[in-house]
């Protein structure tokens, strides 16, 4: 078919903007609709928002209850199902022709949790599973993103520390969560001349300026920020440098940058040989469940079949 001009853009649109604006158009309703595609109503608006600009023209009136679609989104309706059903039609013609490798687990997770975390959590689970053949995935901009990738079959498995926002909890019919296991974030820094912090956050008068190395990555995937904000709202942190790694920020906090919360696993010896110092109090370390997430409406059998041998091996060992 002769595609319409505003499908031509070199400008990247995702495949959800689609479905949100097909869900909007069946139901004439935003809370509605964003109910049924488990987003808050606001991110469900932006998304409109973002489709609509991307499209460069209004497609849904908003002034009238329910919302109705514009010129422009009847035209654009019968496009975007055509993509959407060619989409999902391509990748199960694909699936069929070349083969999901079944004994393959396929995970995802943060940059730290693939380094510090994966290893030997997945050396650990050689005696209950058949396959040795996995595959982890750190390559998703957000926390929103990994979730799209969970319930869209990208991958089988989100791993992550447990979410301070509480977002993932309010799809607890969509996602099903297991803890795997604890880490602790301590508060370092480097010492000073005589081995003493150069930084003691407790003892920072308001206003003061904390140089901070920190993950570059959304405070739902690693929660800090809501630390900062409770316990020391009346410090600036201001930001030095910043990674997606755990490892990067060590690195630069060694070389006197500035005060980073990093998981105790990767500083224990750092802290024992005094190459760093704690920062703060043992009350300031931040505790964190680690979760492995599965969206519930994947019925593959070597998912399946890795789920319930993990949560017999956990509940074995209770």
């Amino acid at each position: 078919m002769l595609w319409p001009d505003f499908l031509k853009r070199e400008v990247v649109m995702e495949l959800k903007w689609l479905e949100d604006f097909l869900s909007l158009s069946n139901t004439g309703n935003f809370r509605i609709s964003s109910e049924r595609r488990f987003v808050s109503q606001p991110a469900f608006s932006r998304r409109i928002k973002t489709l609509e600009n991307w499209v460069g023209a209004k497609l849904i009136d908003r002034s009238s209850q329910p919302v109705k679609l514009t010129s422009a989104g009847e035209m654009f309706k019968p496009v975007a199902l055509e993509i959407v059903q060619l989409a999902y039609q391509l990748r199960n013609d694909i699936k069929t022709q070349v083969g999901v490798d079944e004994g393959k687990i396929r995970f995802s997770t943060v940059s730290t949790l693939s380094q510090n975390f994966m290893p030997g959590w997945l050396k650990n689970l050689q005696t209950i599973i058949e396959t040795e053949s996995f595959n982890v995935r750190t390559d998703f901009d957000s926390f929103e993103d990994y979730l799209d990738a969970l319930e869209e079959g990208v991958v089988d498995f989100f791993i992550c520390y447990d979410d301070p926002s509480g977002t993932i909890h309010y799809f607890t019919e969509k996602f099903q969560s297991h803890i795997l296991g604890t880490e602790t974030l301590v508060p370092v820094v480097c010492p000073d001349e005589n081995g003493k912090p150069r930084y003691w956050l407790p003892s920072c008068k308001p206003g003061s300026r904390i140089p901070y190395v920190h993950t570059n990555s959304k405070p739902s995937l690693w929660p800090i920020q809501q630390h900062l904000e409770t316990r020391y709202g009346g410090l600036e942190f201001v930001s030095v440098f910043e990674a997606s790694i755990a490892t990067a920020l060590r690195a630069m906090v060694l070389e006197g940058y500035g005060v980073a919360w990093i998981p105790n696993s990767l500083v224990v010896s750092d802290l024992a040989n005094g190459r760093l110092v704690r920062a703060a109090e043992v009350g300031d370390d931040i505790p964190l469940d680690i979760k492995i997430y599965r969206y519930t409406q994947n019925t593959e059998p070597r998912t399946e079949k890795f789920w319930q041998a993990l949560l017999h091996r956990d509940a074995s060992q209770i």
